[in-house]
């Protein structure tokens, strides 16, 4: 089981963080499984350690451009794209991606929660993780759900409610349905057939 008094997740993110970004990430992979397996912990323990460190070596500023943002975003994915995507093997494991964007966004009194809690920011990383196929349109449409009722007033609902972050949704909602009915469309003509 678990250790008390460990914070797993801390723990996985420093793993993360003193791997060399030129060895082979399957190294890492095998590390972060055999602490995943003697903390008890899970895959999405593994996703959110790791998503904290791409955060952090992306030395995020308040000033930083969003072009500069989501280039060391790109940047950064070059690397960890194969181990984020090999450890979420479902819908809660890419959440707890958003749920790291999140930890970082809402940690008050620093310029990396100053540039992801404001403008379009917050939109361009989980629109631009989706693009990679890191994030799929279920597991942020599943997080938009979940976050729907959290308080405007809160951290995590001032976040949420941006309205780039909406825009974002409501874009993603739209795309989900129509690919829905052209997937019924596709249907229909295949039985004619």
């Amino acid at each position: 089981g678990r250790q008390k008094g460990v914070d797993v997740v801390k723990e996985l993110k420093e793993i993360c963080m003193e791997f060399e970004e030129t060895s082979p990430i399957e190294n890492l992979s095998i590390e972060l499984n055999s602490y995943k397996f003697s903390q008890n912990a899970t895959y999405s323990d593994c996703t959110m350690g790791a998503m904290l460190c791409v955060l952090h070596r992306m030395q995020i500023t308040a000033d930083m451009t969003d072009s500069k943002l989501i280039a060391a975003l790109k940047q950064r994915l070059q690397v960890w794209s194969p181990l984020l995507e090999k450890m979420s093997v479902g819908i809660p494991e890419e959440r707890a991606i958003i749920y790291a964007v999140e930890r970082v966004a809402t940690k008050h009194g620093t310029g990396v929660s100053e540039k992801l809690s404001s403008g379009l920011s917050l939109r361009f990383i989980l629109q631009t993780m989706h693009d990679e196929e890191i994030l799929s349109e279920e597991a942020i449409l599943s997080w938009a759900a979940e976050r729907k009722e959290e308080s405007e007033d809160s951290p995590l609902g001032k976040l949420f409610h941006l309205k780039a972050v909406q825009d974002f949704l409501e874009w993603l909602e739209e795309e989900s349905e129509s690919e829905d009915s052209d997937d019924d469309d596709g249907d229909d003509d295949s039985e004619e057939d």
